[in-house]
């Protein structure tokens, strides 16, 4: 039979009672690093991106940036090379999250440089005042005027990993420039051509997709 003396007690006291302190302590460290580990999270939380992208009648293929400016209201910017020349968009995103994810509609507006002394590859009229439809392919010198466009987008901002974001757009510019070219050559533009170049101008229908860090 074993028998327990009063100083055994005593110290088995004294042992559970420092671990009973022990366990306490490490459940406040726990919890407080919880806490800490929470504020993080939300200190955490994107205020901008920049990443790079591709699109029609977006901004063609070049580089993107957005920053937080209020709650849900985000400004962005783009910049890059299109069918048109260098362009430029600038805008504000209202997204449904606060922190840049999920879905989003724009409103900007874009400014297409244009380019002088352009020569594509055009089928003309082979014969200026001729009344008869014969056609040629031929290069064609002509100046693509800079164009300003208003853009309504909606985006879809999927979330990748802890602060990056791939960015699925659609919407439409409307165009705000009438002139948009000069041709100066010495032919004249069949419709299909005259089409062409209408495509290849901003306004319209937009599609982009771009990746955001």
């Amino acid at each position: 039979m074993v028998k327990y003396n009063h100083m055994n007690i005593t110290q088995h006291q004294t042992i559970l009672h420092k671990a009973f302190i022990l366990m306490l302590f490490l459940m406040c460290s726990q919890q407080q690093a919880s806490s800490q580990s929470i504020n993080s999270n939300q200190a955490a939380s994107p205020t901008h991106f920049l990443g790079l992208g591709a699109g029609i009648n977006d901004y063609g293929l070049g580089i993107g940036s957005e920053v937080k400016a209020y709650k849900n209201c985000w400004v962005y910017g783009n910049a890059g090379i299109s069918t048109w020349g260098y362009r430029l968009t600038g805008g504000i995103n209202f997204y449904s999250s606060a922190i840049g994810y999920k879905s989003s509609f724009s409103l900007g507006y874009s400014y297409a440089l244009g380019i002088d002394d352009f020569e594509p590859t055009l089928e003309v009229h082979k014969y200026r005042f001729s009344a008869f439809q014969e056609y040629i392919e031929t290069e064609v010198l002509m100046d693509l005027h800079p164009i300003g466009t208003i853009n309504f987008i909606y985006s879809y901002n999927l979330k990748v990993g802890m602060k990056s974001k791939f960015v699925f757009s659609g919407g439409y510019s409307l165009i705000l420039t009438n002139d948009i070219y000069e041709n100066k050559s010495i032919y004249e533009l069949t419709e299909k051509s005259k089409d062409f170049i209408d495509i290849m101008a901003p306004g319209g229908v937009i599609v982009g997709v771009k990746f955001m860090i």
